[in-house]
């Protein structure tokens, strides 16, 4: 009788977990599918992008959308977009992601990269890195979107 009991609020425990788990992870592809249709529907509004490659999001003190692909003349270029700005830039001068992303892989060799994505501070524009080190730390790595030299490195210990 006991078994019976727990076996019973075991499986309604289990149900309660399971779908929470969906309408969380329901709710997340939901904000990520609102987010790129606003995006894209700024692009077409706000910038000459005839073609769009990524889609990314940069938070720094401000949030941005970052969206790199080819302008109607043909340029790679790369745009950080809030409702209210746009900063918009060539990718032809700089710094490739792969450039970054070995250049990680050769200062962290048994790191797992979580995130590259161009970001911007007033002027400032860069790649963001986000590292886990072999001993579980976290590294925020800033390099320069032009020439690749490390601006700025920070660890948060977990």
């Amino acid at each position: 009788m006991y078994w019976r009991i727990i076996a019973g609020v075991f499986a309604i425990l289990l149900v309660v977990g399971l779908s929470s788990a969906y309408h969380l992870g329901s709710t997340v592809v939901g904000k990520q599918k609102d987010f790129e249709s606003q995006v894209r529907q700024w692009v077409q509004e706000r910038t000459t992008i005839a073609q769009i490659a990524t889609i990314d999001e940069y938070r720094g003190k401000e949030s941005y959308a970052v969206v790199t692909g080819v302008n109607k003349a043909g340029t790679p270029v790369i745009v950080w977009m809030t409702a209210d700005t746009i900063a918009f830039d060539t990718m032809e001068r700089m710094v490739t992601r792969e450039s970054v992303e070995a250049a990680v892989k050769k200062g962290f060799p048994q790191g797992e990269i979580y995130r590259i994505v161009a970001g911007i501070d007033g002027e400032k524009r860069f790649w963001e890195v986000t590292v886990r080190d072999e001993e579980g730390r976290f590294h925020y790595l800033h390099y320069d979107l032009y020439t690749g030299a490390l601006l700025t490195s920070y660890v948060i210990h977990s």
